[in-house]
């Protein structure tokens, strides 16, 4: 009987996932294009620990790159395009001096954009899995780069992540002058 369970679990996480997904990208969404004040010491560690973060993503990519080729430069790439990305998005933020100190909205459309590419590559992996799985139930091995573009987006979060952090903590220095 526990037995005939478990598909019924599985189903119920499968249709709560259905549900929450749409939602979670609703409110990363609301919360990324909302207006925050900019705290010094949070932009400062954030800076720091972005460096330690890619550090550790260039060496695991450069070791990695014995049993994946091309995993090194998908994250160079990835790291390219999100600090080109994260300096567009500093430019086109809007930045407000109030009593309370220094405050940041960011751009809409970038928010949006990251959003869309991170649900995109959630539900790409999805596909993948499943593609994979069909395959090894036919004793076949897929051709192909199941993880391709995810070395891709981790690099461009954190290069958008990165330049944003940069592009605050210059904005900070050139206030407190």
């Amino acid at each position: 009987m526990p037995l005939l369970l478990l598909p019924l679990g599985l189903m119920v996480l499968l249709a709560l996932w259905l549900v929450l997904f749409p939602w979670s990208l609703w409110q990363r969404y609301r919360r990324g294009k909302a207006t925050r004040r900019v705290w010094p010491w949070q932009v400062r560690l954030n800076l720091g620990l972005l460096g330690v973060a890619i550090a550790v993503f260039l060496l695991i990519s450069a070791v990695l790159q014995h049993w994946w080729p091309h995993q090194l430069s998908q994250a160079a790439l990835g790291l390219g395009a999100g600090i080109a990305l994260g300096m567009l998005g500093i430019a086109t933020s809007r930045f407000e001096w109030r009593e309370a100190g220094l405050f940041h909205t960011p751009n809409p459309w970038l928010v949006l954009l990251l959003t869309l590419l991170i649900a995109g590559r959630i539900l790409l992996g999805l596909v993948q899995v499943i593609q994979q799985g069909m395959a090894w139930s036919r004793d076949q091995v897929l051709a192909g780069d199941l993880h391709a573009g995810l070395t891709g987006l981790a690099g461009l979060l954190l290069g958008y992540g990165l330049a944003g952090s940069w592009g605050l903590h210059r904005r900070l220095r050139r206030l407190r002058r």
